[in-house]
C-alpha cells in the first residue's frame, strides 16, 4: 500500500486520482479509481479519504464531495451565495411547481411508475416527467413486475448534487400531502447546495 508522504506533497496515487476527478467532470465510481490506480477497492478508498482530507484542510473554494459510492470535485457550498449571482439558477431553480411536485414524489417513493406518480398528483404527468428526465434529475430504473411492465423512475446523482446531499437518507422529513412539499425540499437544499448545478 502506498505510504503517506506528508501534507504538502501529494503521493502519485493521490495526484492521479485528483487528475481523474478533474478530467471526468462528473462522479467517479470506486471501480474507475481502482482501474486507473491499479489498486484494490480498500486502497482506492483510502487514497480518496486522504485526498478529501487534504481539500478539507485547505478551506478553499473546491472540495471533493461523496456522491453515492463515488466522488466528485465540487465548488465549496460555503461560497454558494457568492456564486449564485453569476449562476442565476440551480438545476431545480426554474422548474415549475408541477415539476417540483413530481420530483418530490419520485424522490420519496422511488422507484415509482408514472401511474404511481399520477395517483398522488391526480393529473397526467407525462410532460412533466419527460422534462425531469431531460434535465437529468430523473432516470429510468427498469420495469415493474406488474401487468404491462411499466417503467420505474428514480432520482439521479444530479438531483443529489443539485440539492447538496450525498444520499437520499439526507432528504428532509416532509409530508407529501403538504401543498408546499416541493418548496420544502428546495428550501432545505439552499442551506447546503453547491453551485455545481451550472454543469446541468
Amino acid at each position: 500500500m502506498e505510504q503517506y508522504v506528508g501534507d504538502n506533497i501529494y503521493s502519485k496515487n493521490e495526484a492521479t486520482a485528483e487528475a481523474l476527478l478533474f478530467a471526468s467532470g462528473g462522479v467517479v465510481e470506486p471501480e474507475s479509481i481502482c482501474l486507473v490506480l491499479k489498486v484494490k477497492k480498500d486502497e482506492a478508498e483510502e487514497v480518496m479519504k486522504r485526498l478529501m482530507a487534504r481539500y478539507e484542510r485547505r478551506k478553499g473554494g473546491i472540495i471533493i464531495r461523496k456522491v453515492g459510492d463515488g466522488w466528485q470535485l465540487s465548488s465549496n457550498p460555503d461560497y454558494y451565495d457568492d456564486l449564485c449571482v453569476y449562476f442565476q439558477e440551480t438545476a431545480t431553480g426554474n422548474l415549475s411547481r408541477a415539476a417540483m411536485e413530481t420530483l418530490t414524489i419520485i424522490a420519496y417513493n422511488q422507484p415509482v411508475t408514472r401511474a404511481g406518480i399520477e395517483m398522488v398528483r391526480g393529473v397526467n404527468s407525462d410532460g412533466v416527467l419527460a422534462k425531469l428526465v431531460e434535465r437529468g434529475l430523473v432516470e429510468e430504473r427498469g420495469k415493474a413486475d406488474s401487468p404491462g411492465r411499466p417503467i420505474l423512475y428514480g432520482t439521479t446523482d444530479m438531483f443529489l448534487k443539485s440539492i447538496g446531499i450525498s444520499d437520499l437518507s439526507e432528504l428532509p422529513d416532509i409530508t407529501l400531502a403538504d401543498d408546499n412539499a416541493g418548496d420544502k425540499v428546495v428550501e432545505s437544499s439552499n442551506d447546503s447546495a453547491d453551485s455545481n448545478a451550472e454543469q446541468e
